[in-house]
């Protein structure tokens, strides 16, 4: 019998690249393709061949394919699926666009990254859901945080039930890249077609109106990008842990807020046993620093993660416990320079080549979808 929220291949359904290298297109040449997925995927020609970019921007498109040696160069995704030869795609296109490419790279036949978020709409979480089961593929989202050896480690040692637990909290200040790049080091183009932008924007508008109510610019900064394009990964990070606990997902939303144009965002929770969870995310592009904390506080003791930018890489999250040792405060700290976004894709070629469960299946991404939407909603 086949366990729900479960991805499973039959035996005749598995990549034909069993054993070796998955030949992948990448849909999107923004920042988060250039300063990571890209570089990644180069370093693991082991199992990863790139074989096409689609990216709209020629200013951009060209000299990725160039920097990376990419044979195929699309300026449309529908090219890039009708014409390239492909065991898989990566999806680092906006969030509008991802629910209908994930869709036409199932109806290929193809196994799937797609960035977070999956999708926008709760319902359109739920079409994809059907169409990987319907296609015996993975669909993989983007939560590198779940692969951070730091928080395995964390996730390892939550006690098996709730119970004392008595907060927690996450603040996040995102300043975005400035800090991190320098003019040059992520290659823009102001070449997108017209029409290029406008379908993305229009289709962000109405997507937002049907997930919450409203679709206007305001809305969608602070829906689309301060709820489920920056909050989703600490949001899912905690879900992780509540779960690992056996909490009943998603928490109940008891208030929320976003001010700032959209800039700024908070959802506040109650979990099963009356304790609060506080989540906040603030975009102080002038700061020059990020910082990023998750705390739990239990009744016998205090778990951290504090995160650096994710930019940086190689730089290790921190991971911290005190407990009581007696009279005194017993203090352990763990840290791994191993790379999330890496761990991540490597992962992901497992679940593609040797049938692996999937860490960040959709499902994780429809938990999060819905408690994100239910604090927008309470704003």
């Amino acid at each position: 019998m086949r366990e729900p929220g479960r991805t499973y291949h039959d035996a005749d359904n598995v990549s034909s690249t069993r054993n070796e290298v998955l030949r992948i297109g990448v849909v999107g040449g923004g920042m988060i393709a250039q300063a990571m997925h890209l570089p990644h995927l180069n370093e693991l020609q082991a199992r990863f061949a790139v074989e096409a970019l689609a990216e709209p921007s020629a200013t951009v498109r060209e000299p990725l394919c160039a920097r990376f040696g990419i044979p195929g160069s699309y300026d449309d995704w529908r090219a890039l699926l009708d014409r390239t030869p492909l065991d898989a795609v990566l999806i680092a296109s906006p969030a509008s666009t991802h629910v209908e490419i994930v869709l036409a790279a199932l109806d290929a036949g193809l196994h799937v990254f797609s960035e977070k978020p999956l999708a926008i709409t709760i319902a359109d979480v739920d079409r994809i859901v059907e169409a990987r089961d319907r296609a015996q593929r993975i669909v993989q989202v983007g939560y590198m945080k779940r692969h951070d050896p730091a928080f395995r480690r964390a996730l390892e040692e939550m006690p098996e039930s709730a119970d004392g637990l008595r907060y927690v909290s996450v603040v996040v200040n995102d300043p975005e890249w400035v800090p991190y790049f320098l003019p040059g080091d992520i290659v823009r183009g102001s070449d997108i077609p017209v029409e290029v932008i406008e379908a993305a924007r229009r289709a962000e508008s109405e997507q937002v109106e049907e997930a919450v109510g409203r679709g206007d610019p305001e809305a969608c900064v602070a829906f689309a990008e301060g709820y489920l394009g920056s909050l989703v990964h600490h949001v899912n990070v905690v879900n992780g842990f509540l779960e690992r606990m056996g909490e009943p997902l998603p928490a109940r939303v008891v208030d929320a807020a976003w001010w700032n144009g959209g800039r700024s965002v908070a959802g506040y929770c109650e979990l099963q046993n009356g304790s609060r969870w506080d989540s906040a995310w603030i975009q102080l592009l002038e700061t020059r620093e990020y910082r990023e904390s998750i705390q739990l506080f239990f009744d016998t003791s205090i778990r951290s993660l504090t995160f650096p930018s994710p930019w940086l890489k190689m730089s290790p999250t921190l991971y911290e416990r005190h407990d009581a040792d007696g009279y005194a405060n017993a203090v352990r700290r763990y840290r791994s320079f191993e790379e999330a976004f890496r761990r991540e894709l490597v992962h992901f070629h497992d679940c593609c080549v040797h049938g692996t469960a999937c860490l960040t299946p959709p499902e994780q991404a429809r938990v999060d979808t819905e408690l994100l939407t239910q604090m927008f909603l309470a704003g």
